[in-house]
């Protein structure tokens, strides 16, 4: 729709022409059909297959930095020259639980085409210009990988265990010497860990604990020096690993029940053995190393204690 300004660009990315159109003016219509389909096939009473396809449809997109580990990204919309990404999954998974259903199994694999996909040129990044059509380029990528789930449903101990191994990928021309190159929302691994043991009708505790692959970066192969200035010089894309994500959470819930409310206080630890967690690696100058470069790692939080009180009439 028109009320901001639209552009055209030339090979190198700059601005060749200020496109105006009226508020609420139709500038691009885009038409996307997303057909779904699904199918489950009871094997046993307590076992079954299932399958399915689908397609989505994004129309904005989040554009994370590559030359850091960090949260940060930028929000793209689409416009006369951004497209939307289209992506088509396919998925099949096999289910099953005891006879009497104290516990419950699953595992289930997926493969999901992308097109469309965004990503900073080579020495861009989310600061480089206000225009986002100008810094990124358009390619396509894939994600797969396999989901296992365990669960006990029953008994004064419940919980479940989930594991997931996959891969996202990106490959777009001018990027990566136009290489299949690990995607920056790329995570490995990812394991959670559940646990809940309810000790009488008033007290019961529980645990989590996760763990996930860090994020892709793009770390400097090397550096020139020039007058007050160093300048890194990147030549593999995404090509490096920030460390793992992982915690701790421990929690005891005191449950009092009456006729007309119900009361629970709770006393929790986040991240009990206070690890610190990356938020964001950067790159910085030391001389004292061989390489004359550092790793530099920022943490936010490390071990919180929490109590909450709830009340339900």
């Amino acid at each position: 729709m028109g009320g901001a300004p639209f552009y055209n660009l030339d090979n190198l990315g700059e601005i060749i022409d200020t496109l105006h159109y009226k508020k609420g003016e139709v500038v691009k219509q885009n038409i996307s059909i997303e057909p779904r389909f699904s199918m489950k096939q009871q094997l046993t009473d307590h076992q079954s297959i299932k399958a399915g396809y689908c397609r989505t449809t994004q129309n904005i997109q989040f554009v994370l930095d590559n030359g850091l580990s960090s949260p940060l990204s930028r929000a793209m919309m689409i416009s006369n020259i951004i497209k939307p990404q289209i992506a088509d999954q396919i998925s099949a998974g096999y289910m099953a639980e005891t006879k009497d259903k104290k516990y419950e199994f699953s595992i289930e694999g997926y493969y999901k085409q992308i097109d469309n996909v965004y990503d900073y040129k080579d020495g861009k990044d989310l600061a480089s210009a206000v225009e986002m059509e100008r810094i990124v380029l358009r390619g396509e990528g894939r994600a797969y990988g396999a989901e296992f789930y365990v669960k006990k449903n029953l008994g004064d101990f419940t919980g479940w265990l989930s594991y997931t191994l996959s891969w996202v990928e990106n490959k777009i021309d001018g990027i990566n010497k136009n290489r299949w190159y690990t995607a920056s929302n790329d995570r490995r691994h990812d394991i959670s860990i559940v646990g809940m043991y309810r000790l009488n009708h008033k007290w019961d505790l529980s645990a989590t604990w996760v763990y996930t692959s860090g994020q892709a970066l793009t770390a400097p192969s090397a550096k020139f020096e020039a007058v007050n200035w160093t300048l890194y010089y990147f030549n593999e894309r995404n090509g490096y690993r920030a460390p793992a994500y992982h915690r701790l959470d421990v929690g005891i819930n005191n449950t009092k029940e009456r006729p007309n409310y119900t009361r629970i206080w709770s006393f929790g630890i986040y991240n009990l053995y206070n690890h610190y967690n990356p938020y964001m690696i950067s790159f910085e100058n030391d001389d004292t190393k061989p390489s004359g470069t550092k790793t530099v790692q920022t943490s936010l939080f490390g071990i919180i204690p929490s109590v909450s009180f709830t009340l339900k009439y």
